[in-house]
């Protein structure tokens, strides 16, 4: 069954993230650096924009008083993977998992709107990504950091643009760092920031699973008893894109800066006194 061109412009704009592997951020970032073992940044693999690639599950609620407003959520699990590649990121599985909602409308597409969600992060020794270890083989490993979407919508291009910010404390140590080897569980502030793109497909059985029946709890078609096909209101997507950090110092350090750049004419001051 083909879902309606209403609902195929909807998932060119709700999913996660990307069709195209390499798509670069909305918006530049400085560099930042990985170590998928958590062994400090001696190890770690400076990147600008990290690919990812994987599964979701969207789910539309038209308004009952709003012609064309909808509500949506999106459940889905994700690998990070190099950039420019298909291949998994270092010697541990970095994947995700993650929950985003909004709204939007089907008649202005810019009304898209990402309002809140979580993003998890995991590190694996297992590369068992798309299995149905732990959900999708995306959960199953250590938990090293989650992060809570608070905005995101539609850019130029139909590119997505989803910001998420690092939730206090959960973040472990040794695993992900500023452009100058700087433990982000040091910074004030971590924001992550996703390019998004994406497509629909036909689940397999394991999708239908792991991510439609089991992460989403979806009651409907393929959890039921009978097949899953894909409707305007609940389709499957398959997407890949990319991700960046940064991070942001802590307000003591940029209180000290900010004291030390005032200094700066004060000095000057007494040396052209001393001069003259």
């Amino acid at each position: 069954m083909n879902i309606n061109p209403f609902a195929k412009h909807l998932a060119q704009l709700t999913c996660a993230l990307g069709l195209a592997f390499g798509i670069q951020s909305a918006h530049a970032a400085p560099d930042w650096q990985i170590n998928p073992e958590g062994l400090g940044a001696g190890g770690a693999t400076t990147v600008s924009a990290a690919n990812v690639g994987g599964v979701g599950f969207v789910q539309v609620v038209p308004s009952p008083t709003n012609p064309g407003a909808f509500t949506f959520i999106e459940h889905g699990a994700y690998q990070l993977l190099q950039t420019g590649s298909t291949n998994p990121f270092g010697t541990r599985d970095i994947t995700v998992t993650y929950e985003v909602s909004g709204s939007g409308n089907w008649f202005n597409p810019g009304a898209l709107h990402f309002s809140s969600g979580s993003i998890k992060l995991f590190s694996d020794i297992n590369f068992d990504f798309g299995s149905a270890n732990g959900t999708y083989g995306a959960d199953n490993g250590k938990a090293i950091g989650s992060f809570s979407v608070f905005d995101g919508g539609l850019l130029n291009g139909g590119l997505v643009n989803v910001q998420a910010q690092l939730d206090a404390g959960s973040l472990l140590p040794g695993y992900l760092f500023d452009a100058d080897g700087n433990d982000m569980t040091k910074a004030g502030k971590v924001l992550l920031q996703l390019g998004i793109y994406n497509q629909t497909t036909n689940p397999d059985a394991l999708l239908v699973s792991e991510i439609i029946c089991g992460m989403a709890g979806y009651g409907g078609a393929g959890c039921d008893g009978t097949a899953f096909i894909n409707s305007p209101q609940a389709y499957a997507v398959s997407d890949g894109g990319s991700v960046t950090l940064s991070a942001v110092p802590e307000p003591a350090s940029i209180a000290l800066l900010g004291i030390a750049l005032g200094a700066i004419p004060v000095s000057t001051r007494r040396r052209s006194k001393k001069a003259a």
